[in-house]
């Protein structure tokens, strides 16, 4: 019986050829597109889950609140690891880590390795990290040694497997200091918040602020992490630590009234996941929309031939086929289809694996012998689609009457019309939401783009790790002045969209605030001219005068926070200890992303040299400015890497997420509108073909080609219609969601749905009329002819 159902499976994909390749093709992008999303999805669903511990791992955070200013940041105080530690048997063992740089030499090259984790000993006994050479007891035995990957290995020494004969080598820094290898460790996999080429000892580390910051609880130092007990309750663990620093450390160490201090911790899990589960929910939806939209085309074009197999179905329920036989044969033929189309699928994948890799910066891969989620995916989605595509062909064609098929009455129904109709318009309605979310998210990301942001972002260079000039920092400053290319030149302390520091500043009175958290930055004189920043009240950091030194320039938010309409003149006390006074007022500038509004900023003049130098440079050869400024550093310090950017640049990478989310949303309405007309092409087809003697009789009583096309067309564009009018509301809602993550943003546009309806109906309109107009030109002789 399998055998027989097989058999006319195969003859009727050859009968209904164009039938048969519609569908399948469909199938087999929908389920490689699927098959592609719900790899992205587990990829980032699985971040930091292999460690063995990793349910139990936890990272501390900072949560503070001055007046109205509040923020969360992941880096805590020093003291907190050993107070998690020492005062709750919740906590097993508790471990720091600092992110960190370093320049290296080889042969006659330096390298800047920015992939450099400062740890302390217990970090192997939180993380799961993996020796090729040496044990984890070398950070006990010997804790002046380093750690390095397998491929730092190799790039260092050129081994590839017998790793155990670089343990006792060394890695020598631009300042000449000798770094002794003790192992060799596996890189933790791409689904890690820790990405590390180096682990090197925390306090063998040579920097300096970390001994004059071990005993104080005001400064945001480090990452800290601890392991919980297997039977300890979180909830109740974060009440008790909130209760201890509001009894024993809030009082003495963080002052006011009002104000707050709380060291929240989060599951390592939740640290990737959070900030993107919204992407990750879309991707979710998409992938299932697109299995959806494919297999709907399947479920259209299978129960549009009921009327071409209706005499079939009567004749073998007359001959004694029950119902249930003429199902399993319907789904053996949806089985034979889905089958086809995933083994298509599959080749498909891994013809365009490299391109989605591309697309979405990962490096997915397809293992289907080795990897269970792979086979596991493959085998639910085969049976989805299965599920899908066969149950409702296979209910409604089982279900055709013998008695009417016998008396000729067998004509379309209005239940299986508004079956077809339905999924017509929900195919449709999904298009246009992509279309509109593309719109709208390619609107809002070129605002962000264009906005004004108070300051001159064009023609500025950055030169990073600038402090690495050392002697040479206040001589290379001159020369990139006296260079005629340059325009100006400043340092900072941070970059847009660095995260500032904040400190609590001692406020004039009278004033909102005795004392607040403020965001600030050093930086020198030159910074807001460099940097074109408009000057409101007050002036501009003078460097020939020595009370500058403790001087202020604050922003017209902060003055608007502190109450004050005249600030010029007005003190302020940095660390609650250096007073100085406010000699300027800048106008609002957006140092940082367009998500958050402009904060209250303090910019005070730097003490040192600053890790950021800023060059603004005159319109002309962009190629032989850096050589010149290149050849200067080099020159001056030929151990330290010439690392630049451009801030205009920087500051259009703060929106990666919403550049991706621009692409995403234009890929996927692509296909969804492919899929979309893929099926309606088939669909017009067999309506054109049950309409065949109509349209005949139509022509030969005059009916013009125009009228026949208008004919045919008009039923699928009330449909696309339809669709438009559902799936307006919904994407105004979610896409008014999103915008409510920016501070600054679109409204949403009218003409993003209006151009929505327009390549909507133009794309129905030219999928249905070219089968319209083929099925118009027949000779009307041919099309009454008899059977």
């Amino acid at each position: 019986m399998f055998s027989n159902y097989i058999k006319i499976a195969f003859r009727n994909l050859l009968k209904y050829k164009g039938n048969s390749i519609i569908s399948i093709s469909g199938l087999a992008i929908g389920m490689t597109v699927c098959f592609f999303l719900c790899l992205w999805v587990n990829d980032e669903l699985s971040y930091d889950r292999f460690h063995e511990k990793a349910d139990r791992i936890y990272r501390m955070q900072w949560e503070a609140k001055y007046g109205e200013n509040s923020w969360k940041i992941p880096l805590v105080p020093m003291p907190l690891a050993g107070l998690m530690e020492g005062v709750f048997p919740e906590v097993l063992t508790a471990t720091q880590v600092l992110k960190g740089q370093f320049t290296a030499k080889k042969d006659q090259e330096f390298i800047r390795e920015n992939r450099v984790l400062y740890i302390d000993k217990k970090f192997l006994d939180v993380f799961t990290v993996e020796f090729a050479a040496g044990t984890a007891e070398v950070l006990s035995q010997n804790p002046g040694t380093i750690l390095i990957t397998e491929a730092t290995a190799e790039r260092y020494f050129g081994v590839k497997n017998n790793f155990g004969q670089v343990i006792g080598r060394t890695i020598e820094r631009n300042d000449g200091r000798q770094l002794p290898i003790g192992g060799v460790v596996k890189s933790f996999p791409p689904q890690s918040h820790l990405e590390f080429d180096f682990l090197a000892p925390l306090h063998h580390s040579g920097l300096s602020f970390l001994e004059r910051r071990k005993d104080q609880w005001g400064f945001a130092t480090l990452w800290t992490y601890f392991l919980m007990n297997e039977h300890a309750d979180p909830a109740q663990l974060d009440q008790k630590v909130q209760a201890y620093v509001n009894e024993n450390i809030s009082g003495t160490v963080f002052k006011k009234t009002g104000n707050y201090e709380r060291f929240p911790f989060e599951p390592i899990t939740d640290i990737h996941l959070q900030p993107n589960l919204a992407y990750i929910w879309m991707f979710g939806l998409i992938a299932i929309f697109i299995l959806l939209l494919a297999s709907i085309n399947y479920i259209n074009l299978a129960t549009a031939r009921a009327m071409t197999r209706a005499k079939e179905v009567g004749v073998r329920k007359v001959l004694g086929s029950k119902r249930s036989q003429l199902i399993q044969q319907f789904f053996s033929e949806s089985a034979l289809q889905v089958i086809i189309a995933l083994i298509l699928g599959i080749l498909l994948a891994e013809i365009c694996l490299p391109y989605f890799n591309e697309f979405v910066g990962k490096q997915l891969y397809i293992n289907l012998l080795e990897s269970a989620f792979t086979g596991t995916l493959l085998l639910a989605l085969t049976l989805f689609t299965l599920a899908l595509t066969g149950i409702i062909p296979a209910l409604v064609l089982s279900a055709i009457s013998p008695a009417r098929v016998i008396k000729g009455q067998i004509v379309k129904t209005q239940r299986k019309d508004r079956l077809r109709h339905g999924l017509v318009i929900f195919q449709f309605c999904i298009s246009c939401i992509l279309i509109v979310g593309t719109l709208v998210v390619r609107d809002q990301l070129h605002f962000l783009q264009s906005k004004e942001l108070g300051f001159d972002q064009e023609q500025v260079l950055i030169l990073r790790q600038a402090n690495g000039l050392k002697a040479q920092y206040q001589p290379f400053l001159q020369k990139m002045r006296s260079i005629t290319m340059v325009s100006s030149v400043s340092t900072a302390q941070y970059l847009p969209g660095d995260g500032f520091d904040s400190v609590i500043f001692g406020v004039e009175q009278p004033a909102n605030y005795e004392e607040t958290s403020l965001s600030y930055s050093h930086v020198d004189a030159g910074f807001v001219e460099a940097l074109g920043i408009e000057m409101g009240q007050g002036r501009n950091f003078n460097p020939l005068l020595s009370t500058d030194s403790t001087a202020y320039l604050i922003n017209e938010k902060a003055a608007e926070k502190l109450g004050w309409a005249n600030p010029v003149g007005k003190k302020l006390a940095y660390g609650l200890e250096t007073e100085g006074e406010v000699i300027g007022v800048m106008k609002n500038f957006n140092f940082g992303s367009l998500h958050q509004e402009i904060e209250p900023l303090i910019l005070r003049m730097a003490p040192s040299a600053m890790p950021n130098i800023f060059i603004r440079l005159k319109a002309g050869n962009l190629t032989e400015q850096l050589q010149a400024i290149q050849t200067e550093w080099k020159g001056m310090v030929p151990e330290a890497p010439f690392e630049f950017a451009f801030l205009d640049e920087r500051i259009q990478r703060l929106y990666r997420k919403e550049q991706f989310m621009s692409s995403t949303f234009s890929l996927f309405a692509l296909i969804a509108i492919f899929l979309a007309c893929l099926g309606l092409f088939g669909l017009a087809s067999f309506i054109a073909l049950q309409r065949t003697k109509e349209i005949g009789i139509r022509k030969v009583l005059g009916a013009s080609v125009l009228g026949i096309v208008g004919l045919l067309s008009k039923d699928f564009l009330k449909l696309v219609l339809i669709a438009l009018l559902i799936a307006s509301p919904i994407a105004y809602y979610f896409l008014e969601q999103w915008l409510q993550d920016f501070a600054y943003r679109i409204n949403i546009p009218f003409r993003a749905f209006v151009l929505t309806a327009f390549a909507a109906m133009a794309i129905a309109f030219l999928t249905v009329g070219l089968q319209s107009l083929r099925a118009a030109l027949i000779n009307p002789v041919r099309s009454l002819r008899n059977e």
